[in-house]
Order: structure tokens, then C-alpha cells, then sequence
């Protein structure tokens, strides 16, 4: 299969949930709360097997496409090589991760190993001074909006802390993203919500408490997660043990003590549908493409089936539909 360098570098950042539970109770989480919950051997081991596996081959090499290595002087042996792949960045999420009281000596670890290390955290639980190195860990914190707002979802008292915890993660240096949660309370405080002028990312709330035409919006006019042309897709190893393709899919891939060739085969052959979809955009120079692709095209799922719930949310009958109305 020839791949996308979407798809190469999707290999070099993954996600891991950890665990499911949370210290907050919000009334717009759709996380189920199973008490199932990885160890901290456990993800050591399979980032180790998977660390294991990418260095032995090459992007090229894996994927079939050799080529020779020009070499300079006449008894230089020849070589074949390609773009080597390497774990780069590791995305953790839950639950509420800060509440594993090995989490910080994890990413420590991995922030040894040269990994940049992003946390997705409700904001409440501060044990950022245990964090080694904060400039290559970014905090992707959860707000729903102004504090009337946030408390509302989150419990009385939540808004202050989060505030607190952000003000604090800037001070000590560590690069900061808002999650904004856009849900029918905080739908109309989209323009005028901001904090210490930090950049945000509009998440559309997953227990449909917004109409299609404010789905429409928030994915046309705002920085969203998933971007409105897909391409989120990355191995996620959450906490049932199981391997998904993204953090949203009903599908799971493999399981954590497969081979790591049999969980990147079944992600390559998740995306195999969207790389012949007339909306497909094959990425052919830099990865920058993400940021200005044509009208109506795609970088594709690994479950164009579901598509993050939006077939379903906006009744639509496939996923080359929400695309194109996304883009419209």
C-alpha cells in the first residue's frame, strides 16, 4: 500500500487513555466510567515493543518502496534506507489522568526518552511541579465557557480552579491549549470566551445538545477537533487494553499484547477504503497540506462508518456527505 505522510507521521504520535474515571461528575461527558485501567508497566512495555518495532524499519522499507542510498567514493558499500519511523509525541487522556499517582514518574519517563508528551486534564488536580521538563509537555485544558457556564457543567468552584491551574502551568512554562466544550449553554459565548489569550479548539458537544446548524458553524468558522477534513486518525491505546484507530472509534484493532506488525497492519487497512474515495487528498508534499486542502476534500477515517457521529447527527447517508457540507 502506498501511504499518505499523514499517514507515516499518524504512526509517530499515538494516544493513551489510561483509565476511564474522573474526579468531576459533568453532565455533558459521554465517556463511560469502566473501572478498567492500565498499568504503568503496561504502557511502558508496549511503548517500548512499539519504539522496538518502528526503529527496525523504514517508512519506505515497510511500505515497499525502497531506494538506494547515494553514496560518495568509489568502494562505499550501497545501502537501501527511507525515512526512518520514531515515536514522537504520545497524547494522554481519560478520565481524568492527574488521578494515577504514578502518572507524573510515566511521563518523566518518557519525557527522558525524548517524547513529547501532550495531557488533555480537566484542570483541577495541580501536580505540576512533579513534571520534569514542562516545555515539551503540553496541557490541552478543558473549559465549557465562562465560569456560570463551566460550574454549571462541572460542579461549583471548578471555573477557579482550572484558572488557577492554567495560571500556574504558564508560570512554570509549560505551552498551554484551551479545549473549548461547545454545548447549547456555551454555544453563545463561542466569540467572547478567552483566557489569557490562549489559542483554543472548539469540541462540539457529543450528547447532541446542539442543533445541526450550530454543528455547521462551529465546524465551518472555528479551529475544531476533528478538523473539518478529518485526518485525526492516530492508534489509540485505551484503557480496556484494546487498539483503536482514533480516540472516537467503536472498532477496535488489536489488542495490546498483539505484535505490533498485526496493530499497524489493521490501522493501514482501516484507511485503506479512504485512500479511493473520489474525496481523498493524497499529501505529496508536506504535511502543512492539513492546514489548506482543496474544497471538499479529505484526509480521511479509520471509521468512515461512524465519522465521529456526525452521519448520525446530521443525518446524512455517508461521509463524503459530511465533508462536503462541512466545506460547503
Amino acid at each position: 500500500m502506498s501511504l499518505d505522510k499523514s499517514i507515516s507521521s499518524a504512526l509517530e504520535n499515538i494516544y493513551i487513555s489510561p483509565l476511564d474515571i474522573c474526579n468531576l461528575n459533568c453532565r455533558y461527558c459521554y465517556i463511560k466510567k469502566t473501572k478498567t485501567t492500565l498499568s504503568s508497566k503496561q504502557i511502558l512495555d508496549f511503548i517500548d515493543r512499539y519504539q522496538t518495532f518502528l526503529n527496525k524499519f523504514r517508512s519506505q522499507q515497510f511500505f515497499g518502496a525502497e531506494y538506494p542510498e547515494h553514496s560518495e567514493g568509489p568502494r562505499a558499500p550501497q545501502k537501501f534506507v527511507g525515512k526512518k519511523l520514531s515515536l514522537k509525541s504520545i497524547t494522554f487522556c481519560g478520565g481524568e489522568v492527574f488521578l494515577l499517582p504514578w502518572f507524573t514518574n510515566l511521563v518523566n519517563t518518557l519525557l527522558d526518552q525524548n517524547i513529547f508528551i501532550s495531557i488533555i486534564t480537566n484542570g483541577t488536580i495541580d501536580k505540576l511541579v512533579e513534571i520534569k521538563d514542562p516545555s515539551n509537555c503540553q496541557l490541552l485544558v478543558s473549559f465549557d465557557g465562562p465560569r456560570e457556564i463551566h460550574d454549571q457543567n462541572r460542579g461549583k468552584g471548578n471555573f477557579d480552579k482550572s484558572v488557577a491551574f492554567v495560571k500556574k502551568a504558564l508560570s512554570i512554562g509549560f505551552p498551554i491549549e484551551i479545549f473549548f466544550l461547545i454545548t447549547k449553554d456555551s454555544y453563545p459565548y463561542k466569540n467572547s470566551f478567552d483566557l489569557f489569550n490562549l489559542p483554543k479548539t472548539y469540541l462540539t458537544d457529543r450528547l447532541h445538545s446542539l442543533t445541526p446548524s450550530q454543528i455547521l458553524d462551529i465546524k465551518k468558522n472555528y479551529p475544531t477537533y476533528p478538523r473539518r477534513n478529518f485526518g485525526c486518525f492516530q492508534l489509540a491505546l485505551q484503557s480496556d487494553g484494546q487498539i483503536y484507530g482514533c480516540c472516537e472509534s467503536p472498532a477496535p484493532l488489536a489488542k495490546i499484547t498483539d505484535p505490533i506488525s498485526t496493530v499497524i497492519k489493521n490501522f493501514t487497512n482501516s484507511l485503506a477504503p479512504c485512500q479511493k474515495c473520489k474525496l481523498h487528498h493524497k499529501e505529496e508534499n508536506n504535511f502543512s497540506a492539513k492546514i489548506c486542502l482543496p474544497p471538499n476534500k479529505c484526509l480521511g477515517c479509520c471509521s468512515p462508518d461512524f465519522f465521529c457521529g456526525y452521519k448520525k447527527e446530521l443525518n446524512l447517508p455517508s461521509c463524503q456527505k459530511v465533508v462536503e457540507l462541512f466545506n460547503s
